[in-house]
């Protein structure tokens, strides 16, 4: 929970983040206000876009990966054992500046959040990548 004292949705508190034995983040401490617009300026391979994807949890789909440290959203850590990843994803959502997808296939990255709500046909699942694809100006 939020508390009183200040106005911070995501607090992010002597984070380190490894991809394997490469330490990526050294002791990050830093908040984003409610309704604020934040903005993580620095150059290429300085840990933007890794701090990024700590913030709802897409690092843990890399192998190899660590965090110590604290993300809290809402006051919760969402990196305690009892928080569902998924519903992380849910609750924080990412638009990168170039597409980002999930190191799996097309088809999977596609079809992540319909099967996470509940879309699991294997052919509506086709026809909705087919269309997406299509959409895209990407299916042939």
């Amino acid at each position: 929970m939020v508390t009183m004292e200040n106005n911070n949705i995501i607090e992010v508190e002597q984070v380190n983040f490894y991809y394997g034995v490469f330490k990526a983040l050294i002791d990050v401490t830093m908040d984003f206000e409610k309704k604020k617009v934040t903005a993580l300026i620095g150059p290429s391979g300085c840990g933007k876009s890794t701090l990024l994807r700590l913030l709802n949890r897409m690092n843990d789909l890399i192998d190899g990966t660590r965090v110590e440290g604290e993300v809290r959203f809402e006051g919760t850590n969402i990196y305690d054992a009892h928080v569902d990843p998924v519903d992380v994803r849910r609750r924080i959502g990412m638009v990168f500046q170039k597409p980002n997808p999930f190191p799996k296939s097309i088809f999977d990255n596609i079809t992540y959040g319909p099967k996470l709500n509940g879309v699991r046909g294997k052919t509506e699942q086709e026809a909705l990548v087919q269309w997406s694809l299509e959409q895209a100006s990407l299916w042939e």
